[in-house]
């Protein structure tokens, strides 16, 4: 009777275990499955706050900052100060004699000044500037990647929902076909191209749920998230569909590129400075010296008075290397003023590129909202036309073919209205970025503006 009593005890135990498990396991699962909802721009702040990159350059910047607050310091007084003592040899080995010892302290104070001081100063201010530019490249660079991703997303999402609607479809008439040939109103060959259509288009809902759930999974890292946690993007690619025409003033332009170049030439022309101040300016320079020197006798000798002494010095270099036009010094200008001439060079031609590349995305962009206009009109009439051909083939009086290809028509239309949409995103995100102004600036209408 126990040993029965202890099984059912030990069954009793390991069954309310297992439903604690269980338990567990669901609601583990039921965390899991609740899912985060991410906008656009919620996205890019993550993306802003975890990437490492950025972080970095932080680090970079900041060096660049400590080093232009400090570039004054070369006219910083350096100082010294040291003591000696002396004691002669001789007093060492013959203890019965006199000898005078000596203990001395001295301190320098020195300061040096040149015109170099101010160039430098420049090249750290100039220096820093680049930087702030390099960051902010970096910060666009991350959002642009991370919205170019997220637009992408919900494009493959729209693309699934377009391709489960048209498997539907094609299993509803599978299934319509399937029960009319049971009734004896329709052949097997009717039925058994619906069931090929049908059952073909699910390797294709699948590849695009496979592709999907990839680049969900990069996309989480980019903004530094657990692979596995749950997210959904809020937004729709359609709401690009009702933008007006966008317009650029290039007074309005900053563009990153022509920035860096301008730095580029502001630091070559800070060279060319810095090299006549080596060739032609004076350097001044000064010293204070302070020395105390004391003396102190052993056994009987009779100690000298202490000294003490200040000395001032002043000193001036005058380099003449620049009087002499074969020297390296002015070598050394002439190869500066080089590099000034090649940047303006580069710098007008930039301007340049940069209207052109203006104007071409400008193009593109309204070609493809043309395009847009015209795909949506497609599909409008894609729609009608698939409906007509139902409604005729329920009738009999259209075949199983032609109303999978009105079926496939709408579905290519409706496709290529969301790919269309997509490259206009892109086009206004990369223009966006190219003329140096905040994402979205374009879709809102702020820089609207008569080219």
């Amino acid at each position: 009777m126990r040993k029965h009593l202890s099984i059912l005890s030990a069954i009793f135990f390991t069954s309310v275990a297992l439903l604690g498990a269980q338990e567990g396991e669901q609601r583990s699962s039921t965390a899991r499955e609740t899912a985060t909802t991410l906008s656009i721009d919620d996205a890019v702040a993550l993306a802003k706050k975890n990437n490492v990159s950025l972080a970095r350059e932080q680090i970079t910047l900041d060096a660049a900052k400590r080093t232009k607050d400090h570039s004054w310091n070369s006219v910083s007084p350096t100082a010294s100060v040291s003591a000696s003592s002396s004691v002669p040899i001789d007093a060492l080995s013959d203890n019965d004699a006199g000898y005078a010892a000596s203990f001395g302290v001295s301190a320098t104070l020195s300061l040096s000044l040149s015109a170099n001081l101010y160039t430098s100063m420049q090249s750290a201010k100039i220096a820093y500037e680049s930087g702030k530019l390099n960051f902010d490249d970096a910060v666009k660079s991350v959002e642009l990647s991370v919205r170019e991703a997220f637009y992408g997303l919900l494009y493959e999402k729209e693309n699934i929902t377009l391709q489960e609607q048209n498997l539907e479809i094609a299993k509803t008439q599978y299934n319509n076909n399937l029960a009319k040939y049971n009734q004896g109103r329709l052949s097997e060959i009717d039925v058994l191209s619906a069931e090929v259509n049908y059952k073909s288009k699910i390797p294709t809902v699948g590849s695009a749920r496979t592709t999907f759930l990839n680049d969900l999974a990069e996309f989480k890292q980019m903004l530094g998230l657990p692979i596995d946690e749950r997210i959904e993007l809020s937004g729709s690619l359609d709401d690009v569909l009702t933008l007006n025409k966008i317009d650029v003033d290039m007074k309005d332009v900053q563009s990153s590129s022509i920035k860096l170049l301008e730095y580029k030439l502001a630091t070559a022309k800070n060279s060319v400075l810095d090299k006549r101040f080596s060739a032609f300016a004076p350097s001044l320079s000064a010293s204070l010296t302070w020395r105390d020197q004391s003396w102190y006798l052993g056994y009987d000798g009779t100690a000298p008075d202490a000294t003490k002494t200040t000395a001032l010095t002043l000193s001036a270099t005058i380099p003449l290397d620049g009087v002499l036009p074969w020297s390296s010094r002015n070598d050394a200008i002439d190869s500066a003023e080089d590099t000034v001439k090649d940047l303006e060079l580069q710098l007008d031609n930039e301007m340049k590129n940069l209207k052109r590349t203006v104007d071409s995305s400008l193009r593109s962009i309204r070609q493809s909202q043309e395009s847009i206009q015209y795909k949506q009109a497609n599909v409008a009439l894609a729609q009608k036309t698939y409906d007509m051909t139902q409604e005729a083939y329920n009738r009999g009086t259209k075949d199983l073919l032609t109303l999978q290809d009105a079926n496939t028509s709408l579905l290519n239309a409706q496709v290529s209205l969301k790919s269309e949409t997509l490259t206009l995103i892109r086009a206004i995100l990369n223009l966006e970025n190219t003329i140096g102004v905040p994402f979205g600036t374009l879709g809102n209408g702020n820089l609207k503006t008569e080219n």
